[in-house]
């Protein structure tokens, strides 16, 4: 193993490990992941590592604190609610979210977090739902809610010409292809208006589309420029007529994998969703994600069922918004925030 090791770091050494840190990973390796010794772990894109530090500090505080269910009110209720309100912050911050432009959902995990957009999403027969061809599973199954509600679903591959960026400075739409792929309708229905044969002209200004991308291709690796975000909703893309031609676009980040090295600056770029998940950044807790949603696209989503842990809709007759579909892992976002400086390692 020692020569494949030296044979690696001969072809790749100039790129391994973080030159800039206050150590290297060899010595990280030795103090904080002990239990690898001997082991090569090649999953890290699928599921990050935890740290023996960093689970010795998650045992410390679940042992010297208590916390009690958050939708109580006695002190050790009060005190998750504190730390669930501290983890909202944290991951807001760690995306340049500001709380008053974005809200923080707590979900079982990315994929929960794109089930609950596909599910509430305002889709319509006029609606489109494009996504590109490199996409997780989970962000492919928002596809089934389109359809099922008579919308149309497009597949685009991406091309980017990344010497014209560098030799114009600013992004533009011509930066970018589209290559379109054949439309998809559920059943025999006529495909409607707004994405026939390829093109995206409108019947209602109150039509909503969505465009799904990931920040980073959890399969190849490859990272889209998040320009597109921009270019989308400003109806400026190549290939795709004005917005006021198209009706109403919104974009959707996958970054379950992107945001474990290079999170979505969303007061650059405002997508109007991005999930995660949180074992991928820091290891653990696994079964936690986070819904990242702008509150003018919280307004229109289509929310009805709310759960256990919820007492508000109980006890009033008036209409009542939760997103969260049960009782939160309080216990789990705990950790999140004794994990807070894991986001800035």
């Amino acid at each position: 193993m020692e020569q494949s090791r030296e044979e690696f770091l001969e072809q790749f050494g100039g790129d391994y490990g973080y030159p800039d840190a206050p150590r290297g990973v060899d010595q990280m390796r030795a103090a904080d992941f002990k239990r690898l010794q001997g082991t090569v772990y090649l999953d890290h894109a699928g599921a990050a590592l935890y740290s023996e530090p960093q689970m010795a500090d998650v045992v410390k505080d679940l042992t010297s604190n208590f916390y009690g269910n958050p939708h109580s009110q006695s002190d050790s209720s009060m005190a998750a609610t504190d730390q669930v309100t501290a983890a909202r912050h944290q991951v807001l911050k760690y995306f340049n979210a500001s709380p008053r432009d974005y809200k923080c959902i707590f979900t079982s995990g990315a994929t929960a977090a794109l089930k609950l957009v596909g599910e509430c999403f305002p889709w319509s027969r006029e609606s489109c739902y494009m996504y590109t061809m490199e996409n997780h599973n989970s962000v492919l199954g928002i596809r089934e809610y389109a359809l099922s509600k008579g919308a149309t679903a497009l597949a685009v591959d991406i091309e980017e010409d990344k010497g014209l960026e560098k030799n114009h400075g600013s992004p533009s739409s011509g930066l970018f292809k589209i290559s379109r792929h054949s439309n998809q309708r559920r059943g025999g229905d006529v495909l409607s208006q707004n994405c026939q044969n390829g093109s995206l002209s409108t019947v209602s200004e109150n039509n909503w589309n969505l465009f799904a991308f990931p920040s980073e291709c959890n399969f190849s690796g490859q990272k889209f420029n998040l320009n597109l975000v921009k270019l989308i909703k400003e109806g400026n893309l190549v290939g795709l007529p004005s917005q006021q031609q198209q009706g109403q676009w919104m974009v959707l980040i996958d970054a379950a994998k992107g945001c474990a090295t290079e999170p979505p600056n969303l007061d650059v770029y405002p997508a109007d969703f991005v999930v995660c998940s949180f074992y991928k950044i820091f290891g653990y807790p696994t079964g936690l994600g986070a819904l990242i949603i702008k509150n003018e696209a919280a307004s229109l989503l289509n929310k009805t069922y709310f759960s256990g842990g919820f007492v508000l809709p109980y006890l009033i007759s008036m209409f009542y918004l939760s997103y969260n579909l049960s009782l939160i892992l309080f216990l789990n976002l705990c950790n999140i925030c004794r994990n807070g400086s894991c986001f800035n390692c």
